[in-house]
């Protein structure tokens, strides 16, 4: 029997779940605690949200801003990265979750269509055309890797091009 109670999800305290707003058909997907500060980190159809040990809401982001979600299983270890290269988000999460899944499945349900070359100099630059989940609304991100140059003209002329034809592949 403890195998099956390893595996239950803890139940969202209450002042955690008033704390994160939700629009009209967003639904909650799954939370974790983070074992250092107590935080909950809350997935929902269209946001990734965290929720201090006080149950104050300190962000609710949309998933079109997260860039990539990384897990260590090792160290319990869950990684967000931002498209706008704020500092990545970490967390130590120990208990059952399904908040890896969820993420994964929303940032890839995010992006439309993407595209990615490499600089002169061997630096990545990726094009990306992704969905407000909330809206439907298309947006285009250009995400430079570490150490490229988005104002070097030929990346930019080159990023430019790639952005054209995936603009062409949705209609836009």
């Amino acid at each position: 029997m403890a195998l099956f109670d390893r595996r239950r999800r803890p139940a969202l305290p209450a002042d955690v779940r008033a704390a994160v707003p939700l629009e009209s058909g967003e639904r909650l997907l799954a939370w974790a605690r983070d074992e250092v500060s107590g935080a909950h980190v809350v997935a929902t159809t269209h946001h990734l949200a965290l929720v201090d040990a006080g149950g104050g809401l300190v962000w609710s982001r949309p998933w079109h801003e997260a860039e990539s979600g990384t897990w260590q299983g090792e160290s319990s270890q869950l990684t967000v990265t931002w498209v706008d290269r704020g500092a990545p988000e970490r967390w130590r999460l120990t208990e059952p979750s399904l908040l890896q899944q969820a993420l994964r499945e929303r940032l890839q349900a995010s992006v439309v269509l993407a595209d990615e070359f490499r600089t002169a100099k061997r630096r990545t630059v990726r094009v990306v055309i992704r969905q407000d989940l909330a809206s439907g609304e298309l947006l285009e991100q250009t995400i430079p890797g570490k150490g490229a140059d988005l104002s070097d003209p030929l990346v930019a002329r080159e990023a430019a091009q790639r952005m054209a034809r995936l603009r062409s592949e949705v209609g836009r």
